[in-house]
């Protein structure tokens, strides 16, 4: 009977034993589960506002890039980046952010929100800097923040970028061809519209006038050659090399001067 009193003593400190052990490693699994679950759910959190400023980003360069104007103050910052475009579609092309989304609005298009409701626009600021020969350069600022309420979710990035862009309306100095006669200024599919000088135009090939003009003369015309003054005329080098104004008299008759050869 003693025996017996003795051995079921034993096993109930094995049990106390077992039940100790058992509380531990639970208490180490529900810490590591908890840790786990906190790692993830921050990882979540962070991959969302990563991926949602790499896109807004790319747009952002991408735009400013395939642009042809950067129509902005230049030095100073302001929530919204105007770009002019080629294609009368997509111009003007609007970036900017209002309350916590940053939106893509392209000429009468509707706006088209860049970011959804998971994040956050805590900031979103730009600022255009106009190098010498035309260079637009953008530097753009923006903060997204993981929208949820849970402390261990709570995420924000920031961002600063700059792209560039060769401004086509503005120039503070010479505007030069990488090479010479290798370069052209518009084609006859795309033609440039008006053109306006102030000084001199110098041209080494022939010059053609209105469509259909052509030919090996050195300037031919397709229509009217008019002077706003009697004054005015045709300046022609005699044989002699002597120069002679042509232009006609009070009754519509030819007339010619002696004048000093261009």
């Amino acid at each position: 009977m003693k025996l017996f009193k003795n051995k079921e003593a034993f096993s109930l400190v094995e049990l106390l034993i077992y039940i100790a052990i058992f509380a531990i490693i639970s208490i180490f699994l529900v810490a590591i589960l908890t840790t786990f679950t906190r790692i993830q759910v921050r990882q979540t959190s962070v991959n969302e506002v990563n991926h949602q400023i790499t896109f807004v980003s790319g747009v952002v360069k991408q735009m400013i890039q395939n642009s042809s104007l950067v129509d902005m103050t230049d030095a100073v910052t302001t929530s919204t980046i105007d770009l002019r475009m080629a294609s009368s579609s997509v111009d003007p092309t609007l970036i900017y952010a209002s309350g916590t989304v940053v939106y893509l609005q392209q000429g009468s298009s509707s706006p088209v929100a860049l970011t959804d409701s998971s994040v956050n626009v805590t900031n979103f600021s730009a600022t255009k800097y106009q190098n010498p020969g035309g260079t637009s350069i953008v530097q753009v600022n923006m903060s997204l923040a993981y929208n949820n309420p849970n402390p261990a979710s709570q995420f924000n990035q920031s961002l600063q970028i700059a792209a560039a862009r060769i401004s086509a309306a503005t120039f503070d100095s010479s505007l030069y061809p990488a090479s010479s006669t290798s370069l052209d200024l518009g084609s006859a599919a795309n033609p440039w519209g008006n053109g306006y000088l102030s000084g001199n135009l110098n041209v080494s090939g022939q010059v053609n006038s209105g469509s259909g003009a052509s030919g090996a003369t050195a300037m031919k015309a397709n229509g009217n050659i008019g002077f706003t003054s009697s004054a005015q005329g045709l300046v022609l080098m005699a044989p002699g090399g002597s120069c002679f104004l042509v232009g006609v008299n009070a009754s519509g008759t030819l007339a010619t001067s002696l004048v000093t050869c261009p």
